[in-house]
């Protein structure tokens, strides 16, 4: 039964990020589109706007005439989603359970949506570390030199480290007590 109502939570909170992101996925779309439309109208007199590669037509695709204004430049923004951006939230390390696990919530779709390799979590999350969050990292990254460890490489080590610090043991605990008692 507690199981249910947890998987039930964060199913709302994972519909909640969703839109969340689909909306900013939206404005960072709009965003895109003024800026190529002040660009093109920006150009200067006489100069010669360079087109690229026409990509092969496929059977069932748009086709010239059934296309937007920008054929191959939209047609290539929707086969890659890498090309707007979404900024990773930063985290203070402020003392709120709740704001964290939101926060690595969001790091995670982020994630999950833009694709990131493995290799390159680490290095996109550190810098997001803000005012306490950044300074216990920095320590933890000495501490491990000093005691002759490697430098923390994985997203699942890094998350680890994270939730060892700033997510209390009995957290997970407190909340399906809580929501038990909603019911």
């Amino acid at each position: 039964m507690k199981n249910c109502e947890h998987l039930q939570a964060r199913k709302e909170e994972m519909a909640n990020h969703n839109e969340y992101l689909r909306r900013q996925h939206g404005d960072s779309l709009r965003q895109k589109r003024r800026e190529l439309r002040s660009s093109s109208s920006s150009r200067p007199p006489g100069s010669v706007r360079v087109e690229e590669e026409e990509e092969p037509h496929f059977e069932g695709s748009p086709s010239e005439e059934d296309s937007p204004r920008h054929p191959r430049r939209e047609r290539r923004q929707e086969s890659n989603s890498n090309n707007f951006k979404i900024d990773i939230p930063e985290f203070e390390g402020k003392p709120d359970p709740d704001d964290f696990v939101e926060w690595l919530q969001t790091i995670e779709r982020i994630f999950e949506f833009k694709e990131i390799s493995e290799d390159k979590k680490v290095k996109l999350v550190a810098p997001k570390l803000q005012k306490y969050s950044s300074l216990w990292w920095a320590n933890l990254l000495t501490k491990r030199v000093r005691q002759g460890n490697g430098k923390i490489r994985t997203w699942e080590k890094m998350e680890a480290k994270l939730k060892a610090r700033f997510l209390p043991p009995n957290y997970i605990q407190n909340k399906c007590t809580l929501l038990h008692h909603l019911t």
